[in-house]
């Protein structure tokens, strides 16, 4: 999730060109605040949660995941599959229109699948979603065919993400870095919404009701998504009115925002977490990782794990509002299913951190620093600007890694340079960051693999397990959902040893709105931003 810019420049632009609450029914915008922005709004290399939001708003997908947790079509009317498992057949809902007015037909969905399938490097950020594809082929004008080389047991989540994009917008690139490099300023969709506008400095971006929608227009005009750079100022504009909803809730604040006036709060627990992140780049990675090497040490990881107090992050930073994380994969995915609750976090213990490193060779020096050898135990530790949390848990650690003799320096880093400086190059040795995964643990999980350690690429750790790489293709190509879960179990546990993540929290996802405002909105896990929501989402009369 990303961040920032000044609040009032932000709050004129948007009163500007929204005339606030102004206007009758379907002519009101309603004004979303949250604290990052887009990093792109080109599907093939973009990474953080808000451009995803934006993505799901302006295009449609085959399928899609409604509240309750089930799939339901989107593009697709309806679906099946053949008896051997190969073979899905999607057929489309009639009257279906890019935004410029155009028809949609088959081909050109399954053009969009195909190029995603067919250049994995462009598509980085999306090609784990065609894993398995072998063939994508528009038989008619209404049905989209596809072939896979396995039976896929989760295809109506990953057909909930192959966004139908406009064909005309994609075209044209000859290699994988002008494709990424496309900003894709001006994006044609299907979707309930239409792009009107993106700032890429303020980060404001302005979608308007696309009234033809084939499943029903929008109830309200248009909406803005506001960034701001100060969790304080984006709580007191909620409150006077300046916004009309927030997408995050400071879990400082939210006792706060629910005595509001008019304000609506919800909370619901998610599949975000928050981890520590652990530089596990093979030194032999070209190119080679700038990093302590004694983060290789697997006693230096675990006493790093000892010196975590996750209990109290989950008090002082979080309020009570979240639980303490011991795996990537938290207790509400999939109801509980997924989520190996076997697993016996290691225990905050800073004595026996210290333990753990003196009994591998690291002594204590008269500055209370820890060495063996050339090895010193002293580390960056980075984090993004956007949320105060960080900074707030990145404190706290700072004392108690130096309690076992481990010397943290703390710094404040923007997004885009900690993406800049993970993904395939490995120039860090600690970062405080998150996650907000999918609802099926297959992209989470794809994260850890070792061929997202590429640049556009997942993998911000930089690990490498050959196990590890083979259980996810087998639970990939598992369509038994109880020897999947085994597998994903597994996978937990190697990621738990091994250490390239520590997970600190699972939070709740903590949201409010205008209630003086509007109404409709859908509590859910998909937030209630998400397009289910926004659909119904009305002006209150």
């Amino acid at each position: 999730m990303k961040q920032k810019l000044l609040y009032i420049l932000v709050l004129l632009a948007v009163l500007v060109s929204a005339c606030g609450g102004n206007g009758k029914g379907g002519d009101i915008m309603l004004r979303v605040a949250w604290s990052g922005k887009p990093d792109t709004l080109n599907p093939a290399y973009a990474f953080l949660g808000e451009s995803y939001t934006i993505f799901h708003l302006i295009y449609n997908t085959l399928t899609t995941q409604a509240a309750d947790g089930s799939y339901v079509g989107s593009l697709a009317k309806d679906w099946s599959v053949s008896d051997d498992g190969l073979t899905w057949t999607y057929h489309l809902k009639e009257g279906v229109k890019w935004h410029n007015g155009e028809p949609l037909t088959a081909d050109q969905v399954a053009w969009a699948i195909n190029a995603i399938m067919n250049d994995p490097e462009g598509w980085a950020t999306l090609s784990s979603y065609t894993a398995g594809f072998t063939e994508v082929t528009a038989p008619d004008d209404t049905t989209v065919v596809i072939v896979t080389e396995y039976p896929i047991g989760n295809m109506d989540y990953r057909a909930s993400y192959l966004y139908a994009f406009y064909q005309p917008d994609f075209e044209g690139f000859t290699t994988a870095e002008e494709l990424q490099n496309f900003g894709n300023d001006q994006p044609v969709g299907t979707g309930p919404f239409k792009f009107r506008s993106f700032d890429k400095d303020t980060g404001v971006v302005i979608l308007d009701a696309n009234k033809d929608y084939f499943d029903g227009a929008p109830k309200i005009g248009s909406i803005s998504f506001q960034t701001y750079d100060n969790a304080d100022a984006m709580v007191q504009a909620l409150k006077v009115g300046e916004v009309d909803m927030l997408t995050s809730v400071p879990a400082s604040a939210y006792e706060t925002v629910k005595g509001f006036e008019n304000v609506k709060t919800t909370a619901a627990p998610n599949y975000y977490f928050y981890e520590l992140i652990i530089n596990t780049v093979d030194p032999n990675n070209d190119p080679a990782p700038k990093t302590n090497p004694a983060l290789a040490d697997p006693a230096v990881r675990l006493a790093m794990a000892h010196s975590i107090n996750k209990q109290d992050f989950v008090e002082i930073v979080f309020q009570g509002l979240a639980q303490p994380a011991s795996t990537i994969i938290g207790p509400a995915m999939g109801g509980g299913f997924w989520h190996n609750a076997n697993i016996k976090d290691v225990p905050f213990d800073t004595a026996e951190a210290g333990r753990v490193l003196e009994e591998a060779g690291y002594v204590l020096g008269s500055d209370n620093v820890r060495a063996k050898g050339d090895l010193r135990l002293e580390f960056r530790l980075q984090f993004p600007t956007t949320e105060s949390v960080y900074a707030r848990m990145a404190d706290m650690m700072v004392g108690w890694f130096q309690e076992a003799g481990m010397k943290l320096n703390a710094e404040a880093i923007d997004e885009d340079s900690l993406v800049a400086g993970t993904t395939g190059v490995g120039d860090y040795d600690l970062i405080i960051w998150s996650w907000w995964p999918d609802p099926d643990p297959d992209f989470i999980l794809s994260v850890l693999t070792t061929d997202q350690f590429v640049e556009g690429g997942w993998s911000d750790s930089g690990y490498h397990n050959p196990e590890y790489d083979r259980l996810y293709l087998d639970q990939q190509q598992l369509v038994d959902k109880t020897a999947r879960q085994q597998a994903i179990w597994k996978m937990q546990e190697m990621v738990f040893n091994d250490k390239p993540y520590i997970p600190l929290v699972h939070w709740d996802m903590l949201q409010a709105y205008r209630s003086d405002r509007f109404t409709g909105f859908i509590v859910s896990l998909r937030g209630i931003e998400g397009a289910e929501s926004l659909l119904n989402v009305e002006p209150v009369k």
